[in-house]
C-alpha cells in the first residue's frame, strides 16, 4: 500500500466512524435544518443565526456519502434538502425559522444547484434535476449581467462590484451537474465561466478576486489581493473541467500551482497579495482541504511528487486540524495554535470532498 493509499484510507475511516455520525447527531435539528456551528466544547449552537447555504453544502455531505457507501446518509439529506426549500432559496434563517434576510444570492444559489444535484445523483428522483434546472434558470433571467456572468444578489443593479468566487462555485455545480446528467446545457455555464477565468480571473500564475461591475480590476489593495484557497480550488476545478470538455487547461494548472507553492510549507496562508506578500498568516481548514484537491489534480495529470505531497498534508490535518472525536480546528494561527472560536459546520463540505477525491486518485495510481 503506497502513501497515498494509507493516507486516503485513514482519512475515510476518520470521516466514516467519527465526523459523519458526530455531525448528524449533534449538528442536525429535529426539523432538518442545521446549527450553524457547534461550540469548541462539542455542543450545538442553538442560539446563532444560520446562514441558509450551510442546508445545501450538508445535502452535498450526506449525498455524497450515502453514494460512496460511507455512510447511511439518504435520509439526512433528503430531510435536510425538504427542510431548505419549505423556507426557500434565502440568505439567512434565524434559530425560530424565521427568514432574516431573503436576498437571493449568487454564491448561495450555486450551492442549492450542487444539493439538488448531488440528490438527483443520489435517488434519479427526476425532481431534483427539475429544481436544478429551475435555479439556472432563475440564475439566468434574475441575475445575468450584460458585462458577462451574473450580478451577485437580487439586491444590486449592474454597477455593483463583483468577485471570482460565486463564479467559481457555479463553475463547480455546473460541472458536478453534468457529470451526473451528461447534458451538455449543463455544461454551458460552466464554459461560460471559464471565458471569464481566461480573460479576468486568470492573471500571470495568481487568481484575480474583486472587480468593477465591468470586469477591470478593483483599484488598489483589494484589486491586488491573492487568495491561495481560490487558487488551488481553481486547480482542481480545471482538472473537472478537463475531464468534461477536453479543453487544455495544464498550464493555467501548472503556473497556478507553482505560485501558490512558493516557499510554502505544507499549509496555506489565507490572504496574500499577487506578489506573495503574507496578509494574514492564518490558516483555515478549507484552505487545506483545497491545496490536498490541488496535489491530486495534480498528481492524476502525472506530476511527479505531487502525490506524495497530498498524502503528506493529509497526515499534516490529523495532529493540527482534524480531531479524534470527529470535529476540527478551523483556523490556526502562525504558530499551529488553533485561534477559532466556534467549529462551523460549512467546512464539512470541503473536508468530504477532498476526502472523496483521495480515495478516487490513491486508486487511479495504485
Amino acid at each position: 500500500m503506497h502513501a497515498l493509499e494509507q493516507s486516503a484510507a485513514r482519512l475515510r475511516a476518520w470521516c466514516v466512524n467519527q465526523a459523519l455520525p458526530l455531525w448528524a447527531e449533534r449538528a442536525q435539528n429535529p426539523d432538518g435544518s442545521w446549527a450553524e456551528h457547534l461550540h469548541l466544547n462539542g455542543t450545538a449552537d442553538h442560539v446563532a443565526e444560520r446562514r441558509w447555504r450551510v442546508l445545501a453544502r450538508q445535502v452535498y455531505v450526506y449525498a455524497k456519502a450515502s453514494s460512496l457507501d460511507w455512510f447511511d446518509g439518504k435520509g439526512i439529506a433528503v430531510s435536510t434538502y425538504k427542510k431548505m426549500t419549505e423556507i426557500g432559496y434565502v440568505h439567512r434563517v434565524n434559530t425560530e425559522g424565521d427568514v432574516t434576510n431573503a436576498m437571493r444570492d449568487l454564491y448561495d444559489h450555486a450551492f442549492y444547484i450542487l444539493a439538488a444535484s448531488s440528490l438527483y445523483a443520489l435517488t434519479r428522483d427526476r425532481k431534483y434535476l427539475d429544481e436544478a434546472e429551475t435555479l439556472l434558470n432563475w440564475i439566468d433571467a434574475s441575475l445575468s449581467h450584460p458585462k458577462g456572468g451574473w450580478r451577485e444578489t437580487d439586491q444590486v443593479d449592474d454597477t455593483a462590484a463583483r468577485r471570482q468566487n460565486p463564479h467559481m462555485h457555479l463553475f463547480e455545480a455546473s460541472l458536478f451537474l453534468y457529470g451526473v446528467t451528461k447534458d451538455k446545457k449543463h455544461l454551458q455555464y460552466a464554459e461560460t465561466i471559464f471565458g471569464l477565468f481566461e480573460s479576468y480571473f486568470f492573471d500571470d500564475g495568481t487568481i484575480s478576486e474583486f472587480f468593477e461591475s465591468d470586469w477591470t480590476l478593483a483599484n488598489g489593495a483589494t484589486g491586488q489581493t491573492a487568495e491561495p484557497g481560490h487558487a488551488v480550488e481553481w486547480i482542481w476545478l480545471l482538472g473537472q473541467y478537463n475531464k468534461a470538455t477536453g479543453q487544455h487547461v495544464s498550464h493555467y494548472q501548472s503556473a497556478l500551482y507553482n505560485t501558490v507553492l512558493r516557499g510554502r510549507g505544507w499549509f496555506l496562508n489565507d490572504e496574500e497579495d499577487k506578489a506573495g506578500q503574507i496578509r494574514r498568516e492564518t490558516k483555515r481548514l478549507w484552505v487545506q482541504t483545497e491545496v490536498i484537491k490541488a496535489h491530486l489534480a495534480m498528481a492524476e495529470a502525472g506530476t511527479q511528487g505531487a502525490g506524495d505531497m497530498a498524502a503528506a498534508t493529509i497526515d499534516a490535518l490529523f495532529p493540527t486540524y482534524l480531531t479524534q472525536e470527529g470535529m476540527w480546528n478551523d483556523q490556526i494561527n502562525a504558530c499551529d495554535v488553533n485561534i477559532a472560536k466556534t467549529i462551523p459546520v460549512s467546512t464539512f463540505y470541503h473536508i468530504l470532498c477532498m476526502a472523496a477525491e483521495s480515495e478516487r486518485v490513491a486508486a487511479l495510481l495504485q
